[in-house]
């Protein structure tokens, strides 16, 4: 067999183990991949557009709705309403939300198989990198539905991961792919904006500095157009609205980000789950041991430090460790960490930058195995957490 046809087979072998394990977990909780989710806002959003509107007078309780002037406001980065837009003229308002999440699921796969493969990993162990990827984080959960939330940072994770690796491509077309694609998901979440300058910096390496400038016009509109919309709606170029949601306007005395929540997200993130019943249990709301529910941390602490004994540790790896952890920092300062859910979802914002970094060829037969098996690891417990989340939020 050749190595083209290798690579194929174990694109869609990994390809049709994501699907098998998505399809099953939808089974076993009574979802049909074609659900409208009642939390899409984004759906909402598209059919005001339709109508010429932005905002709406009346309130729907059980959607994060800002409101600012009298008006109601959808309260999320907009970018996801321009892949709704088009399905409500074939769906109309009952859009296939989940299908949408469980797309952003297998991309997300098939970028992360790319990654692998171009960094010289063999086919099958890509494959199973990239099943990882999508498998073995809280995206094994969230990415099941089609929420507002759900979409929003499924969207975001495979366009942050399209983003990598098309500006590793080191190619003219490519970075341009790349730019425009984070430029995206920071329409999504917009946090997802402190990876812009490291993957500037890559692209400054790879093209120099004038190949580079017409490479940021489309980027620099798509940021235009996101400022230009806050404006349009709370006046202000960079409030997509979540500082007028209720429980940050009235019933937070710190506001939606402060350093007095630190110590009481860090308590909430650091929990283990327990044994109850000869089951396995854990909390079901503010996140829990981030590091076992998204193994790919402490993978790529390793790999970092080996790197780093190695000598073997650029620029561009300095600066993405950098910003993860300015990231994470700014993610501890939010109110919360998302409420209701599996793990901690709000780290999985970092898991794209890290993946990148961490798939590699790995350098002896051990370290294959160890990683193989903590791999192995997060994916069967996603996949029961996934599942067992639900028994416990009676859903």
């Amino acid at each position: 067999m050749t190595e083209k046809r290798k690579a194929a087979l174990a694109a869609l072998l990994g390809l049709a183990f994501v699907a098998f394990c998505y399809l099953a977990l939808c089974r076993a909780l009574g979802l049909h991949i074609l659900d409208h989710s009642p939390y899409d806002s984004y759906t909402l959003q598209a059919m005001l557009w339709r109508q010429g509107r932005v905002s709406m007078t009346e309130n729907r309780p059980w959607l994060e709705l800002a409101v600012y002037g009298g008006e109601y406001y959808i309260s999320f980065p907009p970018f996801p309403t321009l892949v709704m837009l088009p399905l409500t003229f074939l769906f109309g308002e009952n859009t296939p939300s989940q299908l949408v999440s469980f797309s952003c699921v297998l991309l997300s796969y098939l970028i992360g198989f790319f990654t692998a493969r171009r960094r010289g990993v063999s086919p099958f162990l890509s494959a199973f990198m990239g099943a990882f990827l999508v498998l073995g984080c809280n995206l094994c959960e969230y990415g099941l539905y089609g929420g507002v939330w759900n979409v929003a940072q499924s969207m975001a994770f495979c366009l942050t991961c399209a983003a990598f690796y098309f500006v590793s491509r080191s190619t003219r077309p490519g970075v341009y792919l790349g730019l425009i694609f984070i430029a995206c998901a920071v329409g999504c979440r917009p946090f997802q904006a402190l990876y812009v300058p490291l993957l500037l910096l890559l692209s400054l390496r790879s093209l120099g500095i004038k190949r580079l400038l017409p490479a940021l016009v489309v980027p620099a509109l798509i940021a235009l157009s996101l400022a230009a919309y806050n404006f349009i709606r709370f006046s202000n170029p960079l409030q997509f609205g979540h500082d007028y949601l209720p429980e940050f306007a009235q019933q937070s005395e710190y506001g939606q980000f402060s350093l007095h929540y630190i110590p009481r997200n860090l308590k909430n993130i650091l929990r283990l789950p327990w044994l109850e019943s000869g089951r396995l249990t854990f909390p079901v709301a503010y996140g829990f041991a981030f590091w076992l529910c998204n193994p790919l941390f402490p993978l790529f602490l390793v790999s970092f430090s080996a790197a780093v004994i190695r000598g073997d540790v650029s620029a561009p790896d300095w600066t993405l460790l950098f910003t993860l952890l300015i990231h994470f920092f700014l993610l501890l300062m939010h109110r919360s960490f998302g409420g209701v859910q599996f793990g901690t979802r709000y780290l999985c914002d970092l898991i794209p930058a890290m993946y990148f970094c961490w798939a590699r060829p790995l350098p002896s037969r051990p370290a294959k195995i160890a990683a193989a098996s903590v791999c192995a690891f997060a994916i069967l417990f996603n996949l029961y957490g996934a599942w067992y989340f639900h028994v416990l939020i009676g859903g």
